[in-house]
């Protein structure tokens, strides 16, 4: 019988040089990188006969994923080439691109850039096995064999003299005479700085400090970056119009500049859940794997192409996004952007996500944060926030207050009890925005400075039932709720987590803790909110 040989490829950045960007114009650059070299693999293999399973959507400036699944045989020594052939040219396009705005410096670091060219990726490549049993290998016997290569690593690292970059200290800084020999006897390190500051200023000048600051050493990897994102480097390319990195890249950047924010503003960042196990779950139930993963990579890719347009109106900007992988910013672009606004747009986001028609769950962070944060760290925090949704039991949402210091309060929740939140009512049965969240909050830290928590969960449930009704009172009293079940996510998520009686009540009555918290700083005015004094103990 005819066989199909299905070839497996991905790539990582050596010293996680992309997972590295802790900044916004970075996090642009480095999806446009990846998913570039993707393209360049896509349209090799398609130029030897192989069909691209996976991704089904190649898009430059949507974003394509860096895992590429073939039908047909796209030998390894062909796909390094090709990958190689491509890094390079983007690599020269950059450094040439430096060479010829700036023609004043004198340039010896040739050599540094051939090192980059050659020892910034590791490659892996997987394929199905020769066999002639009636058992063959599918796509996910590839796919994992494609991940036992990856616990393997096999790169070469770079040594390099002299100060590290600014951004993440994970290689030398770049600059004109970077692979000169410093001889002590002669060269001076106040002079070697005072060189390397003079051809910052100039790469900030010619290139505008949006894209490069003038007090900043970046790398080579981290130059590549930022040089990505210019016209003049995608004309090196030979992009088309429709090709060039432009997911929602701003004209500049400083209306992301956290320094320079003065208004609290939302982030978030989402996954899809056991993509894997619901792909195998449609192979079992007699779908071609193949078609099944293209049609899953085509619905999300399609879902992620119109997201933008179900943002609330002009408050958000997509940063980067792949296929079940989402991150993007809220009130960038509507600085008067509110919590309230943001929730009642979460409250549709399970119908949003649903539009795909692929029937996986998803877990999202949302992280609400203090003007003046870092935004090194509010991406940081992003990814911390969605996999805590994940960790708390998935097809859940995990807010997260963000305060200037790096404490931070936090409260997740299955999406279909989201709503929860708009129906608090105080003690003197206000509710909505004029519901007094102070109650609530007061009241928690009594009871927790009386210790009335610890014994078990009957004080938080009748504090609950207080401030939230009867209806959502039985919810959480009824147990098999609290639990993730086979058709439900629980309130609490996985009861696995919990193996005494004991410490399952204890997470109640700390779900009912964070909700008041977090509800509180949640439904506080803007002038309010930036005048919190944060708690003393992060949670």
């Amino acid at each position: 019988m005819t066989q199909s040989i299905y070839t497996a490829i991905t790539f990582a950045p050596v010293q996680g040089f992309i997972e590295k960007s802790r900044k916004l114009r970075d996090l642009y650059g480095s999806s446009f990188v990846l998913s570039y070299l993707a393209r360049a693999l896509c349209d090799a293999a398609q130029d030897q006969n192989c069909t691209v399973v996976s991704p089904a959507l190649i898009n430059l400036t949507q974003g394509t994923p860096n895992q590429i699944i073939l039908s047909g045989n796209f030998p390894k020594a062909a796909a390094k080439t090709a990958f190689n052939l491509a890094w390079k040219a983007l690599i020269e396009a950059c450094r040439q691109a430096i060479e010829k705005r700036l023609p004043t410096f004198t340039y010896r670091w040739q050599r540094a850039w051939e090192a980059c060219g050659n020892h910034a990726w590791e490659f892996f490549w997987a394929q199905t096995h020769e066999q002639h049993s009636n058992d063959p290998d599918r796509i996910g016997d590839v796919r994992r064999r494609l991940n036992e290569k990856k616990r393997s690593r096999d790169w070469t690292g770079l040594n390099w003299s002299g100060e590290s970059s600014t951004l993440s200290g994970a290689d030398a800084i770049a600059w004109h005479r970077m692979t000169d020999k410093f001889n002590s006897k002669i060269d001076s390190i106040a002079q070697q700085t005072e060189d390397q500051k003079e051809f910052y200023a100039a790469l900030s000048q010619e290139f505008s400090d949006a894209i490069i600051a003038p007090n900043e050493r970046l790398s080579i990897l981290e130059l590549i970056k930022r040089l990505i994102t210019l016209d003049a480097i995608a004309d090196k390319l030979n992009l088309q119009s429709d090709q060039r990195p432009s997911v929602e890249i701003p004209n500049t950047f400083r209306d992301l500049n956290r320094h320079q924010d003065h208004n609290w503003t939302g982030w978030f960042q989402g996954d899809g859940d056991r993509v894997g196990e619901y792909l195998k779950q449609q192979v079992e139930a007699g779908k071609d794997e193949a078609t099944a993963l293209h049609q899953f990579s085509q619905a999300m890719m399609d879902w992620g192409k119109n997201l933008k347009f179900k943002l609330p109106p002009d408050s958000g900007r997509i940063i980067t996004q792949v296929e079940t992988i989402f991150r993007h910013s809220l009130s960038a672009a509507a600085p008067d952007l509110s919590t309230q606004e943001c929730l009642k747009w979460f409250y549709t986001f399970p119908q949003i996500w649903n539009t795909h028609q692929q029937n996986i769950t998803v877990s999202v962070g949302f992280v609400w944060t203090a003007p003046g944060v870092p935004q090194r760290d509010v991406l940081q925090h992003c990814r911390e926030a969605e996999k805590s949704a994940k960790d708390s039991g998935r097809d859940r949402i995990a807010i997260r207050i963000l305060f200037n210091g790096g404490n931070f309060l936090e409260w997740a929740c299955p999406w279909w009890f989201l709503p929860v939140l708009k129906d608090y009512r105080d003690r003197n049965q206000q509710t909505g925005d004029k519901a007094n969240w102070t109650h609530i909050l007061q009241d928690v830290a009594t009871l927790e400075a009386r210790h009335a928590f610890q014994a078990n969960d009957r004080v938080a449930l009748a504090l609950f039932k207080i401030y939230f009704g009867e209806k959502h009172h039985a919810i959480l009293a009824n147990e098999p709720q609290r639990w993730n079940q086979a058709d439900q996510s629980g309130i609490l998520g996985d009861e696995s987590r919990f193996t005494t009686e004991q410490s399952k009540q204890q997470a109640l009555n700390q779900w009912v803790i964070n909700l008041a918290n977090v509800g509180f700083h949640l439904h506080r005015s803007k002038t309010a909110t930036t005048a919190t004094v944060e708690p003393a103990i992060a949670v």
